[in-house]
């Protein structure tokens, strides 16, 4: 059953974190994954630590060439926006235009960083396959680091981490997304008596608290569905003129 993501927050966080465990099915799952692994070769874009997808057009500092999502992730829209996840963004978007698909094998991750002013302030997350632990870090300044660039945040300890397991959905809002930066460490084990995950409870449920701080978890690859709003979105035509 789709519930509202306020029924979601995440305890001790900062506001607008929001964690939703089973957003999916499994056999949803499934298909999803059924559809990231048969995309045609040419969506594949390969960096040195992950593999990624970009669907909805090509993000810019202006705006997006903006190219229609395909069925398979618009099937998700009537699920965020019984949710609200979009709500209240903007007057007339309440549906997400782009999705990154990741896919990360175990080991592999991503350096701590923010997701850019061409977004409005909120993203959703949906984990396929395997778990993995989101690691948050409070901005020294107000700069915007880049994507994949190292950090001085690196060598600090997370303010606070986020369990993602297969099938949820987390929600990133407001003051969360513009001031903090999120990364995916570089291991293939996550001992969860390290760091202060906030949400445990909700992620390993049935278990008590101190049972599930003794677990550690064997990560498999991972494939994560990123969806955003892009607020200024054009046709390739008035990018290439101009009009």
């Amino acid at each position: 059953m789709t519930r509202f993501i306020g029924n979601g927050k995440v305890l001790g966080a900062p506001d607008s974190v929001y964690y939703l465990p089973d957003f999916i099915s499994v056999e949803e799952e499934q298909t999803l994954i059924n559809k990231v692994l048969t995309a045609p070769k040419p969506k594949w874009v390969h960096l040195k630590n992950r593999r990624l997808q970009n669907w909805g057009g090509i993000v810019m500092n202006n705006g997006m060439i903006a190219e229609p999502l395909p069925t398979w992730l618009t099937n998700l829209h009537p699920r965020f926006q019984e949710s609200g996840v979009f709500d209240g963004l903007h007057p007339t978007l309440n549906e997400p235009n782009h999705c990154l698909v990741n896919e990360y094998l175990a080991g592999q991750g991503i350096l701590p960083h923010k997701d850019g002013p061409a977004y409005l302030p909120t993203v959703a997350t949906v984990s396929l396959s395997s778990h993995c632990i989101l690691e948050f870090y409070k901005c020294p300044t107000d700069s915007e680091p880049r994507m994949d660039s190292p950090s001085d945040s690196r060598n600090q300890e997370p303010e606070f981490s986020i369990l993602v397991q297969p099938r949820s959905l987390l929600v990133l809002k407001s003051d969360v997304y513009k001031i903090y930066m999120h990364g995916i460490r570089e291991i293939t084990v996550d001992n969860l008596a390290e760091g202060n995950i906030l949400n445990l409870k909700e992620a390993i449920p049935g278990m008590d608290l101190s049972e599930a701080r003794a677990q550690q978890l064997e990560r498999g690859t991972r494939i994560s569905l990123t969806f955003r709003i892009v607020e200024k979105t054009k046709s390739g035509k008035k990018f290439l003129f101009g009009r």
